[in-house]
Protein backbone atom coordinates (compact mmCIF):
# COMPACT_ATOMS: atom_id res chain seq x y z
CA UNK A 1 0.00 0.00 0.00
CA UNK A 2 2.06 2.54 -1.64
CA UNK A 3 1.60 6.60 -0.87
CA UNK A 4 0.61 8.70 -4.10
CA UNK A 5 -0.04 11.87 -2.62
CA UNK A 6 0.09 13.95 0.47
CA UNK A 7 -2.17 17.11 1.23
CA UNK A 8 -2.32 19.89 4.03
CA UNK A 9 -4.29 22.11 5.45
CA UNK A 10 -3.54 24.66 8.03
CA UNK A 11 -6.87 25.95 9.98
CA UNK A 12 -7.42 29.14 13.00
CA UNK A 13 -10.52 29.90 14.62
CA UNK A 14 -10.87 32.44 17.27
CA UNK A 15 -12.27 32.09 21.00
CA UNK A 16 -14.78 34.03 22.11
CA UNK A 17 -12.78 35.44 24.61
CA UNK A 18 -8.83 34.65 25.47
CA UNK A 19 -7.62 32.75 27.95
CA UNK A 20 -4.76 31.95 30.16
CA UNK A 21 -2.70 29.65 31.81
CA UNK A 22 0.23 30.86 34.01
CA UNK A 23 2.81 31.88 31.05
CA UNK A 24 0.68 31.81 27.73
CA UNK A 25 -2.33 33.54 26.44
CA UNK A 26 -4.34 31.73 23.80
CA UNK A 27 -6.55 33.73 20.90
CA UNK A 28 -7.20 30.59 19.13
CA UNK A 29 -7.30 27.44 18.22
CA UNK A 30 -4.63 26.33 15.43
CA UNK A 31 -4.32 23.03 13.58
CA UNK A 32 -2.74 21.34 10.68
CA UNK A 33 -3.60 18.16 9.05
CA UNK A 34 -1.68 15.30 7.12
CA UNK A 35 -4.13 14.08 4.48
CA UNK A 36 -2.27 10.93 2.82
CA UNK A 37 -4.02 8.88 -0.65
CA UNK A 38 -2.61 5.23 -1.15
CA UNK A 39 -3.11 3.74 -4.32
CA UNK A 40 -5.57 1.59 -3.24
CA UNK A 41 -7.48 4.38 -2.88
CA UNK A 42 -7.19 4.15 1.40
CA UNK A 43 -7.12 7.73 2.94
CA UNK A 44 -5.30 8.50 6.29
CA UNK A 45 -5.67 11.31 8.53
CA UNK A 46 -3.51 12.95 10.79
CA UNK A 47 -3.19 16.25 12.79
CA UNK A 48 -1.52 18.53 15.04
CA UNK A 49 -1.47 21.94 17.12
CA UNK A 50 0.74 24.49 14.75
CA UNK A 51 1.43 27.17 12.68
CA UNK A 52 3.61 28.03 9.71
CA UNK A 53 6.45 26.13 10.92
CA UNK A 54 4.65 22.90 10.82
CA UNK A 55 3.54 23.86 7.39
CA UNK A 56 6.98 24.35 6.02
CA UNK A 57 8.10 20.95 7.41
CA UNK A 58 5.39 18.89 5.96
CA UNK A 59 5.85 20.40 2.62
CA UNK A 60 9.46 19.22 3.01
CA UNK A 61 8.15 15.54 4.54
CA UNK A 62 6.48 14.81 0.82
CA UNK A 63 9.13 14.10 -1.36
CA UNK A 64 9.90 11.53 1.61
CA UNK A 65 6.78 10.14 1.75
CA UNK A 66 5.61 9.94 -2.20
CA UNK A 67 6.11 6.21 -3.22
CA UNK A 68 6.51 4.37 0.29
CA UNK A 69 5.16 1.68 1.70
CA UNK A 70 2.46 3.05 4.13
CA UNK A 71 3.30 -0.20 6.81
CA UNK A 72 6.69 0.57 6.83
CA UNK A 73 6.00 2.95 9.20
CA UNK A 74 9.98 2.52 11.30
CA UNK A 75 11.72 3.24 8.30
CA UNK A 76 9.75 6.39 7.19
CA UNK A 77 9.79 7.45 10.71
CA UNK A 78 13.58 7.44 10.78
CA UNK A 79 13.40 8.68 6.96
CA UNK A 80 11.99 11.75 8.06
CA UNK A 81 13.66 12.49 11.66
CA UNK A 82 16.86 14.28 10.94
CA UNK A 83 17.52 16.29 13.13
CA UNK A 84 20.25 18.94 11.13
CA UNK A 85 17.11 19.45 9.24
CA UNK A 86 13.83 17.72 10.74
CA UNK A 87 13.20 17.68 14.13
CA UNK A 88 14.79 17.02 16.77
CA UNK A 89 12.46 19.41 19.17
CA UNK A 90 9.65 21.64 17.99
CA UNK A 91 8.04 22.63 15.81
CA UNK A 92 9.33 20.01 13.07
CA UNK A 93 8.93 17.42 15.47
CA UNK A 94 5.11 18.04 15.51
CA UNK A 95 5.23 17.82 11.59
CA UNK A 96 6.88 14.57 11.74
CA UNK A 97 4.04 13.78 14.39
CA UNK A 98 0.74 14.30 12.56
CA UNK A 99 2.18 12.91 9.75
CA UNK A 100 2.52 9.22 11.83
CA UNK A 101 -0.44 9.80 12.72
CA UNK A 102 -1.77 9.69 9.52
CA UNK A 103 0.02 6.57 8.38
CA UNK A 104 -1.46 5.05 11.47
CA UNK A 105 -4.86 5.35 10.41
CA UNK A 106 -4.03 4.27 7.32
CA UNK A 107 -2.34 1.00 8.55
CA UNK A 108 -6.13 0.56 10.81
CA UNK A 109 -8.17 1.49 7.85
CA UNK A 110 -6.41 -1.32 5.64
CA UNK A 111 -6.33 -3.76 8.59
CA UNK A 112 -10.00 -3.15 8.85
CA UNK A 113 -9.19 -2.62 12.64
CA UNK A 114 -8.68 0.84 14.93
CA UNK A 115 -5.48 2.05 15.85
CA UNK A 116 -6.46 1.26 19.36
CA UNK A 117 -6.24 -2.69 18.52
CA UNK A 118 -3.46 -2.42 16.40
CA UNK A 119 -1.60 -1.23 19.35
CA UNK A 120 -3.00 -4.02 21.71
CA UNK A 121 -6.45 -3.92 22.92
CA UNK A 122 -5.84 -3.56 26.66
CA UNK A 123 -8.71 -1.41 27.43
CA UNK A 124 -12.33 -0.67 25.85
CA UNK A 125 -13.15 2.33 27.54
CA UNK A 126 -10.76 4.84 29.34
CA UNK A 127 -11.33 7.41 32.24
CA UNK A 128 -10.88 11.29 31.30
CA UNK A 129 -10.61 13.95 33.19
CA UNK A 130 -12.17 17.86 31.47
CA UNK A 131 -9.15 20.03 30.94
CA UNK A 132 -10.43 23.65 32.26
CA UNK A 133 -9.61 26.30 34.98
CA UNK A 134 -8.01 28.67 33.17
CA UNK A 135 -7.55 32.43 34.10
CA UNK A 136 -9.80 34.93 32.18
CA UNK A 137 -10.71 38.23 32.62
CA UNK A 138 -13.08 39.18 35.21
CA UNK A 139 -13.40 35.69 36.09
CA UNK A 140 -14.20 35.37 39.75
CA UNK A 141 -14.34 32.46 42.17
CA UNK A 142 -18.67 31.92 41.46
CA UNK A 143 -17.71 31.88 37.50
CA UNK A 144 -14.60 29.11 38.22
CA UNK A 145 -17.12 27.22 40.37
CA UNK A 146 -20.06 26.90 37.84
CA UNK A 147 -17.81 25.97 35.23
CA UNK A 148 -16.33 23.05 37.26
CA UNK A 149 -19.63 22.41 38.18
CA UNK A 150 -20.67 22.33 34.42
CA UNK A 151 -18.03 19.58 33.64
CA UNK A 152 -19.79 17.38 36.49
CA UNK A 153 -22.79 17.63 35.07
CA UNK A 154 -21.40 16.44 31.71
CA UNK A 155 -20.07 13.05 33.43
CA UNK A 156 -16.70 14.19 34.48
CA UNK A 157 -14.74 12.31 37.59
CA UNK A 158 -11.98 14.43 37.18
CA UNK A 159 -11.26 18.09 36.76
CA UNK A 160 -7.99 20.13 35.68
CA UNK A 161 -7.06 23.51 36.59
CA UNK A 162 -4.52 25.93 35.81
CA UNK A 163 -2.69 27.41 38.49
CA UNK A 164 1.07 29.07 38.84
CA UNK A 165 -0.67 32.51 37.29
CA UNK A 166 -1.56 33.82 40.86
CA UNK A 167 0.20 34.37 44.10
CA UNK A 168 0.51 30.98 46.06
CA UNK A 169 -2.63 31.88 48.30
CA UNK A 170 -4.99 33.20 45.69
CA UNK A 171 -4.53 29.70 44.05
CA UNK A 172 -4.68 27.91 46.87
CA UNK A 173 -8.09 29.56 47.27
CA UNK A 174 -8.91 28.86 43.75
CA UNK A 175 -8.26 24.92 44.38
CA UNK A 176 -10.35 25.22 47.49
CA UNK A 177 -13.49 26.89 45.36
CA UNK A 178 -13.26 23.87 43.24
CA UNK A 179 -13.13 21.44 45.67
CA UNK A 180 -16.71 22.70 46.78
CA UNK A 181 -18.12 23.10 43.94
CA UNK A 182 -16.87 19.31 42.52
CA UNK A 183 -17.10 17.82 46.13
CA UNK A 184 -14.86 15.19 47.87
CA UNK A 185 -15.63 12.26 45.16
CA UNK A 186 -14.22 14.09 41.90
CA UNK A 187 -10.96 13.92 41.24
CA UNK A 188 -8.34 17.62 41.00
CA UNK A 189 -5.54 17.71 38.55
CA UNK A 190 -3.70 20.78 39.02
CA UNK A 191 -1.49 22.28 35.90
CA UNK A 192 1.91 25.05 37.01
CA UNK A 193 2.87 24.83 32.90
CA UNK A 194 6.34 24.94 34.21
CA UNK A 195 5.87 28.57 36.17
CA UNK A 196 7.36 27.59 39.86
CA UNK A 197 10.99 28.05 41.21
CA UNK A 198 12.12 25.23 43.22
CA UNK A 199 11.25 26.76 46.44
CA UNK A 200 7.44 27.94 45.34
CA UNK A 201 7.19 24.58 43.79
CA UNK A 202 7.70 22.96 47.34
CA UNK A 203 5.78 24.95 49.01
CA UNK A 204 2.60 24.85 46.51
CA UNK A 205 3.65 20.90 46.85
CA UNK A 206 3.02 20.87 50.30
CA UNK A 207 -0.39 22.79 50.78
CA UNK A 208 -1.53 20.38 47.58
CA UNK A 209 -0.72 17.05 50.07
CA UNK A 210 -3.17 18.47 52.38
CA UNK A 211 -5.73 18.74 49.50
CA UNK A 212 -6.24 15.45 48.02
CA UNK A 213 -4.94 16.64 44.66
CA UNK A 214 -4.52 13.18 41.99
CA UNK A 215 -1.47 14.72 40.18
CA UNK A 216 0.76 18.07 40.15
CA UNK A 217 1.58 18.84 36.65
CA UNK A 218 4.72 20.62 35.81
CA UNK A 219 5.45 22.56 38.33
CA UNK A 220 8.98 23.66 36.96
CA UNK A 221 10.49 24.23 33.40
CA UNK A 222 10.85 21.08 31.39
CA UNK A 223 14.45 20.94 31.57
CA UNK A 224 14.77 20.82 35.29
CA UNK A 225 14.38 17.25 35.62
CA UNK A 226 16.64 17.33 39.06
CA UNK A 227 14.11 19.62 40.74
CA UNK A 228 11.29 17.38 39.94
CA UNK A 229 13.25 14.69 40.84
CA UNK A 230 13.32 16.40 44.51
CA UNK A 231 9.56 17.11 44.53
CA UNK A 232 8.17 13.62 43.54
CA UNK A 233 10.63 12.76 46.33
CA UNK A 234 9.72 14.85 49.00
CA UNK A 235 5.49 15.21 48.20
CA UNK A 236 2.50 12.57 48.30
CA UNK A 237 0.66 14.35 44.94
CA UNK A 238 2.36 12.60 42.19
CA UNK A 239 4.32 14.86 39.61
CA UNK A 240 3.30 14.72 36.24
CA UNK A 241 5.29 16.10 33.19
CA UNK A 242 6.34 15.57 29.72
CA UNK A 243 3.36 17.54 27.12
CA UNK A 244 6.69 19.65 26.53
CA UNK A 245 9.13 16.62 25.66
CA UNK A 246 10.07 14.64 22.49
CA UNK A 247 10.93 11.06 21.08
CA UNK A 248 12.01 8.49 23.63
CA UNK A 249 15.81 9.98 24.26
CA UNK A 250 14.15 12.94 25.98
CA UNK A 251 11.78 10.80 27.65
CA UNK A 252 14.29 8.54 28.61
CA UNK A 253 16.40 11.01 30.28
CA UNK A 254 12.47 12.14 32.36
CA UNK A 255 12.68 8.56 33.66
CA UNK A 256 16.71 7.94 34.57
CA UNK A 257 15.91 10.91 36.69
CA UNK A 258 13.03 9.58 38.30
CA UNK A 259 11.45 12.95 37.95
CA UNK A 260 7.90 11.93 37.60
CA UNK A 261 5.32 8.85 38.22
CA UNK A 262 2.95 9.84 35.53
CA UNK A 263 4.07 11.21 31.67
CA UNK A 264 1.80 13.41 29.83
CA UNK A 265 3.46 12.14 26.33
CA UNK A 266 1.33 13.63 23.71
CA UNK A 267 1.96 11.67 20.45
CA UNK A 268 0.80 15.16 18.39
CA UNK A 269 4.25 16.67 19.77
CA UNK A 270 6.48 14.20 20.43
CA UNK A 271 6.88 11.89 17.36
CA UNK A 272 3.74 9.93 16.97
CA UNK A 273 2.42 6.97 17.31
CA UNK A 274 5.43 5.21 16.48
CA UNK A 275 7.48 6.85 19.19
CA UNK A 276 5.00 7.30 21.88
CA UNK A 277 4.34 3.26 21.72
CA UNK A 278 8.11 2.88 22.41
CA UNK A 279 8.21 5.52 25.58
CA UNK A 280 4.94 3.79 26.47
CA UNK A 281 6.96 0.28 26.40
CA UNK A 282 9.90 1.61 27.94
CA UNK A 283 7.65 3.42 30.89
CA UNK A 284 6.48 0.03 31.84
CA UNK A 285 10.37 -1.02 32.64
CA UNK A 286 10.16 1.87 34.92
CA UNK A 287 6.77 1.34 36.55
CA UNK A 288 5.58 4.98 34.85
CA UNK A 289 2.26 5.42 33.92
CA UNK A 290 1.08 7.38 30.44
CA UNK A 291 -1.61 9.96 30.96
CA UNK A 292 -1.63 11.74 27.43
CA UNK A 293 -1.66 15.76 26.88
CA UNK A 294 -3.70 16.21 23.47
CA UNK A 295 -6.29 16.05 21.48
CA UNK A 296 -9.04 12.71 23.05
CA UNK A 297 -9.76 11.71 19.38
CA UNK A 298 -5.83 10.35 18.99
CA UNK A 299 -4.98 9.69 22.74
CA UNK A 300 -8.01 7.42 23.77
CA UNK A 301 -6.50 4.90 21.21
CA UNK A 302 -3.29 5.05 22.82
CA UNK A 303 -4.60 5.00 26.47
CA UNK A 304 -6.64 2.13 25.78
CA UNK A 305 -3.83 0.33 24.28
CA UNK A 306 -1.57 0.12 27.19
CA UNK A 307 -1.63 -1.62 30.29
CA UNK A 308 0.27 1.29 31.90
CA UNK A 309 -2.28 4.30 30.57
CA UNK A 310 -4.00 5.94 32.93
CA UNK A 311 -6.40 8.25 31.82
CA UNK A 312 -7.27 10.61 29.02
CA UNK A 313 -7.25 14.10 28.44
CA UNK A 314 -10.87 15.97 27.04
CA UNK A 315 -10.84 19.10 25.51
CA UNK A 316 -14.46 20.50 24.67
CA UNK A 317 -15.17 23.20 22.15
CA UNK A 318 -14.34 25.94 24.95
CA UNK A 319 -10.73 24.94 24.23
CA UNK A 320 -10.57 23.77 20.96
CA UNK A 321 -12.62 26.04 18.50
CA UNK A 322 -12.65 23.79 15.83
CA UNK A 323 -14.04 20.89 17.51
CA UNK A 324 -17.66 21.31 16.98
CA UNK A 325 -16.98 21.60 12.87
CA UNK A 326 -13.91 19.54 12.61
CA UNK A 327 -15.61 15.66 12.92
CA UNK A 328 -19.03 14.46 11.88
CA UNK A 329 -18.41 12.36 15.11
CA UNK A 330 -17.40 12.82 18.43
CA UNK A 331 -16.18 11.07 21.31
CA UNK A 332 -18.41 11.66 24.30
CA UNK A 333 -17.29 11.25 28.07
CA UNK A 334 -20.06 8.94 29.37
CA UNK A 335 -21.82 9.16 33.20
CA UNK A 336 -18.89 6.90 34.37
CA UNK A 337 -16.37 9.26 33.34
CA UNK A 338 -15.58 7.06 31.08
CA UNK A 339 -14.66 7.61 26.51
CA UNK A 340 -15.61 4.12 25.27
CA UNK A 341 -12.96 3.56 22.50
CA UNK A 342 -14.37 3.86 18.79
CA UNK A 343 -14.06 0.26 16.61
CA UNK A 344 -14.12 1.33 13.39
CA UNK A 345 -10.76 0.82 11.74
CA UNK A 346 -8.45 3.75 11.77
CA UNK A 347 -9.00 6.38 14.20
CA UNK A 348 -12.43 6.10 13.94
CA UNK A 349 -13.12 9.64 12.82
CA UNK A 350 -14.10 11.52 9.88
CA UNK A 351 -12.98 14.47 9.37
CA UNK A 352 -15.31 17.61 7.73
CA UNK A 353 -13.67 19.42 5.60
CA UNK A 354 -16.36 21.27 4.28
CA UNK A 355 -17.62 22.20 7.58
CA UNK A 356 -13.65 23.65 8.47
CA UNK A 357 -13.28 25.76 5.04
CA UNK A 358 -14.52 29.02 7.04
CA UNK A 359 -11.60 28.65 9.12
CA UNK A 360 -9.05 27.47 6.54
CA UNK A 361 -5.46 29.31 6.47
CA UNK A 362 -3.65 27.18 4.35
CA UNK A 363 -3.96 24.51 1.57
CA UNK A 364 -1.37 22.72 -0.63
Amino acid sequence: MKIINMEIYGYSAPYRQPYSNSLYTYSSTDIVICRLETDNGFEGFGWTHGNAVVIKTMQSLRNILIGMDVFQYERIWNMMYRPKLFGRKGFETRAISAVDIALWDLMGKKAGVSVHQLLGGCSDSVPAYIAGGYYEKDKSYELLRSEVKENVRKGAKAVKMKIGGAPIPIDIERIDAVRDAVGPKCRILVDANNAYNRIDALKMGRALDKRDIYWFEEPLPPDDLEGCAMLSRKLDTPIAIGENEYTKWGFKQIMDSHAASILNADAQVLGGITEWRKIADMAQAYHVLMAPHGDQEIHIHLVGAMSNGLIAEYYDSNLNALLSDMFSTHAVLNEEGMIDIPHRPGLGVDIDFAALEKYEIFRG
